[in-house]
């Protein structure tokens, strides 16, 4: 790790290691192109280079007063806190509690986020839009929840000063000949996945 340092977006996810063998440890991931294996938590950079990384093998021990996923996010991302990366991350990892750990040590997340995570930013969860229409609103920690309608509702979460529900022309035009336009967060987001289809 001392000798790789991954840019400024970086992206935690659950992959699969195959395995066909009998292990004590073995899980399945619906999904997955390895359904069947070991599951591999890993910290990967756009380029997809996987920069840390932890094996699970069953129950382990979490941060006490936080869950198994938002453990797993503090520990890999420790080495570096503190530098004003992003972390990107799925639904399974984002929690507002996360986020106001990462902004705390001067590091921001965008994550997909689900909707009963919501807290005192519920009104953004059920606010009803229509197609690319965009929503969001800040808390006093400085965490932003968007709302986004595409073919299908996308709640995000983002800690980033820059997005505040900023639309961007992503020079790609629909059906009607309309340019599409997206939120920047999804745009950041989209590019730091990109990262975890390389490596997997």
């Amino acid at each position: 790790m001392s000798v790789y340092i991954p840019g400024s977006i970086v992206t935690i996810d659950e992959t699969m290691a195959p395995l066909e063998g009998r292990l004590l440890f073995k899980q399945s991931i619906p999904g997955k192109s390895h359904k069947y294996g070991v599951k591999i938590y890993k910290v990967t950079s756009t380029t997809g280079y996987t920069w840390n990384f932890m094996v699970y093998t069953g129950k382990q021990s979490s941060i006490a007063g936080y869950g198994h996923a938002e453990t797993v996010v503090r520990q890999l991302v420790n080495d570096f806190l503190g530098c004003y990366r992003t972390v990107v991350a799925d639904n399974f990892f984002t929690t507002i509690s996360l986020a106001q750990y990462l902004l705390q040590n001067d590091t921001y997340l965008i994550g997909i986020f689900r909707s009963n995570r919501a807290g005192s930013l519920h009104e953004v969860a059920k606010k009803k839009l229509k197609h690319g229409e965009v929503y969001g609103l800040q808390n006093k920690d400085g965490i932003e929840l968007i709302k986004w309608k595409d073919k299908r509702d996308v709640l995000m979460i983002s800690t980033k000063p820059s997005h505040s529900a900023t639309m961007v022309d992503t020079k790609k035009t629909n059906k009607l000949n309309e340019r599409v336009m997206k939120p920047q967060g999804v745009m950041d987001y989209n590019q730091g996945k990109q990262g975890i289809d390389l490596s997997d």
